[in-house]
């Protein structure tokens, strides 16, 4: 054999050239928004949503340079002295504003393209919304910012992958808009439909909470989810050590970390879906390459805040014994200090030297500024320890768990008990006087089968009178002491409301139940007009029969009576059609009202106030 020096450089040129393609390099854009006015909604104004958007600003300038990203955010003076540079930077988060940022990044998308580069955007909200008729917006300086103007904006990026953070109220309706008309809650089951025709390559993470707050703390001056996100996106919450953040693993930090928060309001619910549906995505990598790192190699379960000189929290982590974490540190740490969290509560400050270091070898450092004072509430933040351990638990936990339910506020739930009381109110009512009126008939044939029988004696008459009275006695008595469905479900969803549980599923599985008793009033209907069709017919058969019959019946009383049947059969069929067509049920009008989006103050309420003077005064409000 003839040697080839140049032949295994070749084979291993070949073989490494399918890696150099994967590798090929990646452009990133980031476009971060943080407003905390509500000149929509009319909400009082956030406190940090801007520092959020600092905050954000300085951690994804570890990925991607300083052209590629955009900061829109209006900073008050206490944040614009923290980040003097930025103020520089930022412009405005109005409509405008954020429109030509996107097309902006597009450019540099579609630069990057032409070199044959790879690209992803990063979009991260910080701030207030809400949903108008299934469908969610975001709240900028000048207005909303709606679900369908997002998609449009994300669609005309040329990345291959985008990804979506959203701090705000019912962020899941922005990329999860619901069907008019359809239920007014929503699932994963309907997200991953959706996402996965509508938006295949963009992964969100969102903070799913419907309440009328976005929950920030003082001590972190943050929203409580974005600190969770950004502490897990720098280290914190890489469970496998291999340097990268997937989908799957921020979700289950972030609610690790706000586990032992025992007020359900406070503890951020997350929806958590990668590019394709692929949670194991990664949605960052590693940002060592740009910051200082901390290498946490421990044997004991470790609790570690990372501060600024200037005392302000950049990052919480808290890794389980044994679990290495490598903490990515941004620039603004420099100077900074470790807080270990002992046991007790008490914490030990260490000096953060630059560079790359391991927590053994960082030494006491002299007191600092003080931290604020924590909330109560609070104080449980980041107190389970996250890891592998921690990472199989939420995996457990998310297949035997009930289907999450998304989009319900204690507004809702409190529109469903104001509409049930209204349905249990009027089937109540009715009910009473269908039993009061049974009751009467009965008592009247009653008195008139005792006279026949007082007059007549045992006659077929006197016991048709008594039988059709106690008949209607009975079915009066029926009504008065049985309970429609609509007061059922009423009593039911009271008894659920003042039981400790999640209220989103309670008003979910009543909005369900309304549907089913709804469909079973429509198929009712159903039947309702086929009888009709059918008695209809019988009276028009009748009638013809009645006119051609032959020999023709003599002309007497009995023929006379005889020719009322077919006309009566045939209206009361003709009735009975035409009620099944134009009458809905007050469950249908229930689930119209709610599926309708209205505010509290729309819904249509009657009120009944008697007056001291004598009288009474009967009030009309909402929208009717």
């Amino acid at each position: 054999m003839i040697p080839c020096p140049w032949l295994k450089p070749l084979v291993g040129l070949l073989v490494l050239l399918p890696t150099l393609a994967l590798a090929a390099p990646r452009e990133r854009f980031v476009l971060i928004v943080g407003n905390n006015t509500s000149a929509t909604l009319g909400r009082p104004p956030l406190q940090f949503a801007d520092d959020d958007a600092a905050k954000y600003d300085t951690v994804f300038r570890l990925l991607a340079p300083e052209a590629h990203v955009r900061v829109l955010t209006e900073l008050d003076k206490d944040t614009a002295r923290l980040f003097p540079q930025l103020q520089e930077r930022a412009e405005p988060p109005t409509r405008a504003r954020l429109q030509r940022a996107f097309e902006e990044l597009s450019q540099l998308a579609r630069e990057a393209a032409a070199q044959g580069k790879e690209s992803e955007l990063y979009f991260l909200f910080a701030g207030h919304g809400d949903v108008e008729k299934g469908k969610g917006f975001l709240e900028l300086a000048d207005g909303a910012f709606t679900a369908d103007e997002l998609e449009e904006a994300l669609a005309r990026v040329p990345v291959q992958r985008a990804h979506v953070v959203l701090d705000s109220c019912n962020s899941f309706f922005v990329l999860n808009p619901r069907k008019p008309g359809g239920r007014r809650y929503a699932t994963p089951v309907d997200s991953a439909e959706a996402m996965g025709r509508r938006l295949p390559h963009v992964g969100v993470l969102l903070s799913t909470s419907a309440e009328a707050e976005v929950y920030e703390w003082s001590e972190l001056q943050s929203g409580i989810f974005s600190h969770a996100v950004r502490s897990g996106l720098l280290g914190a919450a890489d469970a496998d050590g291999d340097g990268a953040v997937t989908y799957e693993e921020l979700a289950a930090f972030v609610e690790t970390a706000s586990r032992d928060v025992k007020n359900p309001a406070f503890r951020p619910r997350v929806f958590a879906r990668g590019p394709a549906g692929d949670n194991q995505a990664h949605l960052i990598e590693s940002l060592s390459a740009g910051a200082a790192v901390l290498d946490v190699n421990e044997q004991d379960a470790v609790r570690l805040v990372i501060r600024d000189a200037e005392g302000l929290r950049w990052l919480d982590s808290h890794s389980e014994a044994g679990h290495r974490v490598r903490l990515s540190l941004p620039p603004a740490t420099r100077g900074g200090s470790v807080e270990r969290v002992l046991a007790n509560g008490h914490a030990e400050r260490l000096a953060l030297p630059e560079g790359e270091v391991t927590l053994a070898s960082l030494s006491t450092a002299a007191t600092g500024p003080e931290p604020r004072g924590a909330a109560e509430p609070l104080r449980a933040l980041f107190a389970q320890p996250f890891g592998p351990l921690a990472l199989t638990t939420f995996r457990s936990e998310q297949t035997e768990a009930p289907a999450p339910v998304y989009g319900i506020s204690r507004e809702d739930s409190n529109r469903m008990g104001l509409l049930l009381g209204q349905l249990g109110q009027q089937q109540r009512q009715r009910r009473h006087y269908e039993g009061a009126f049974g009751l009467a008939a009965g008592a009247a044939f009653g008195v008139a089968g005792g006279l026949n029988l007082h007059a007549k004696g045992y006659e077929a008459s006197t016991w048709t009178y008594l039988t059709a009275g106690a008949f209607l006695a009975g079915a009066g008595t029926w009504n008065l002491l049985s309970t429609s469905e609509g007061e059922e479900v009423e009593a039911d969803y009271r008894r659920g409301l003042l039981t400790p549980g999640d209220r989103a599923h309670l008003v979910a599985l009543t909005e369900e139940r309304l549907r089913g008793i709804a469909e079973a009033e429509r198929h009712k209907r159903f039947l309702v007009k086929l009888s009709g069709a059918f008695t209809l017919g019988v009276g028009a058969a009748f009638t013809v029969w009645q006119e051609r019959a032959k020999p023709p019946l003599p002309e007497n009383y009995g023929r006379a009576l005889n020719r009322m049947v077919g006309p009566g059969l045939m209206l009361a069929g003709a009735g009975a059609i035409l009620n099944a067509v134009l009458q809905r049920s007050p469950t249908e009008h229930l689930l119209e009202a709610w599926s309708a989006d209205s505010a509290l103050h729309d819904i249509p309420q009657v009120s009944f106030t008697t007056l001291p003077e004598g009288g009474a005064m009967v009030g009309l409000s909402g929208q009717f």
